[in-house]
């Protein structure tokens, strides 16, 4: 009897298959860098550019959700809100405040659900690890 054990062989994947980027998934691939600008402005003082940076979110989610506000879920539209209104009054450290909170938003993990069936032999399979027993 012999073993052959075939691990961390790369599974093709056709991109035959992929479908064109949805409206959606590219709004919120361009909302990424505009936060990211944001927070930068934010970090370096540079209140007019936050102001801006904030104005461009403002129209992407205008132009895309037709909506003042580019979050739909509450708690960030709550927290996009407050970085505007500190914008407004120019408060710098209320903003940086209002955008680590809208961060934080996106950095809650959330745990998988278990799955019986990931310690069958056919996950292992499907996640391209093969056992071969002769």
């Amino acid at each position: 009897m012999f073993a052959i054990s075939l691990t961390n062989i790369p599974v093709p994947v056709s991109t035959t298959l992929s479908k064109p980027e949805t409206s959606w998934q590219k709004y919120v691939r361009e909302r990424q860098p505009e936060l990211q600008k944001l927070n930068e402005a934010l970090k370096s003082g540079d209140l007019v550019a936050a102001q801006q940076d904030y104005n461009n979110l403002v129209a992407l989610g205008n132009n895309v959700i037709h909506r003042d506000n580019p979050f739909l879920r509450s708690d960030r539209a709550l927290d996009f809100d407050a970085i505007g209104g500190a914008l407004q009054n120019g408060d710098l450290a209320g903003a940086r405040r209002a955008v680590a909170a809208l961060e934080n938003t996106f950095q809650q993990k959330k745990v998988p659900p278990t799955d019986p069936a990931a310690s069958s032999p056919t996950a292992a399979i499907s996640s391209g690890n093969v056992n071969v027993i002769a």
